[in-house]
């Protein structure tokens, strides 16, 4: 099992990498304990989605996995164990990014935070965002690792009967959308818990600041369509063995359309000046999770609600500045 596990891990490395990009993207923002969990609870629901699509076509339509070409994989309930592994960083990266999208920036200079207090990572918008913009992800991913067998990834599956959309099935996008909605709802309510007991305790979790941090979302769901992209364009126009080049050409650009809104966005959310949060004390508010809760001692932190805490700094801190700014 373990040689298998490192096949996979090294002869993947794409997945390797961007495995390791999200364990370090979600320590930074929400720590160790909630990083663990996500891992975990994405994982088996993962598994548990593909493992019934594989057998009663349920959730993502049915599909056929080729063992043969993963006999050096790591294989669990005939399911490819880097396959369900996956999901754990496409549906963070997801919900990170919407969280991004939801929620005020502070910007200083070329350091982004993104202030998000758990009333927003934990509400409905941003379980609606998160998923569709996995969807987004999928839209790309799916109908180039549907041709593997022209590129690195390998003739690994196939579509009894080939969908619509670059041979991919509209059922397989509705079933991401409801892994992902699962994932990150079920995460929501975990985290709601335990919120909850780190507020009763006074004792918020301790992140690690890093300038730009804000960015890091944004960045790392974009490169990760952007590789897949960049596939299906090197396949397009360098490649020679698939035999439909117009269609490889016509999948690339419609998958350029598809993500260019979402990048587009992201650098509106960057620009416009109403989305921003000021005050200097406020690294001292984004070192904790829940956020808000790193006040001065332990009963302001079980009295204040971290959007109020958030917007009182940034009036204080604005309301300093306004008697300067009119003796001058």
């Amino acid at each position: 099992m373990f040689e298998q596990l490192f096949w996979s891990l090294t002869h993947r490395p794409y997945i390797t990498l961007f495995l390791i990009t999200f364990l370090l993207l979600s320590w930074l923002e929400q720590g160790k304990l909630r990083t663990v969990i996500w891992v975990i609870s994405s994982y088996l629901v993962a598994l548990l989605a593909e493992w019934g699509s594989i057998n009663y076509g349920i959730p993502f339509g049915r599909y056929v996995y080729h063992y043969e070409a993963l006999s050096n994989d790591l294989v669990v309930f005939g399911v490819p164990f880097f396959d369900s592994l996956s999901f754990s960083f496409l549906s963070y990266v997801s919900f990170s990014l919407a969280q991004f999208f939801m929620s005020p920036l502070w910007i200083k200079a070329y350091d982004v935070q993104r202030v998000t207090p758990a009333e927003i990572r934990n509400s409905v918008p941003v379980l609606l965002l998160g998923a569709f913009l996995m969807l987004v992800v999928d839209l790309i991913v799916d109908p180039i690792a549907n041709l593997g067998r022209y590129w690195f990834l390998g003739d690994i599956y196939h579509y009894p009967e080939p969908g619509v959309h670059f041979g991919v099935t509209l059922e397989n996008y509705a079933g991401w959308y409801i892994v992902a909605t699962v994932t990150i709802f079920l995460n929501q309510r975990i985290d709601r818990i335990l919120v909850d007991r780190e507020r009763k305790r006074g004792e918020p979790v301790r992140l690690v600041y890093m300038p730009s941090k804000g960015l890091f979302a944004p960045c790392f769901w974009s490169g990760i369509v952007i590789f897949q992209l960049g596939v299906t364009y090197w396949l397009a126009y360098v490649g020679d063995a698939f035999p439909d080049q117009d269609r490889l050409k016509l999948q690339a650009l419609t998958g350029s359309f598809i993500i260019a809104p979402v990048l587009v966005l992201a650098v509106m959310q960057l620009l416009k000046p109403c989305n921003r949060i000021h005050g200097d004390d406020i690294r001292e508010r984004i070192g904790t999770h829940p956020m808000g809760a790193s006040v001065r001692n332990k009963n302001e932190a079980l009295k204040t609600s971290p959007p109020a805490a958030l917007v009182a700094a940034a009036q204080d801190n604005e309301g300093s500045r306004q008697p300067r700014q009119a003796r001058n």
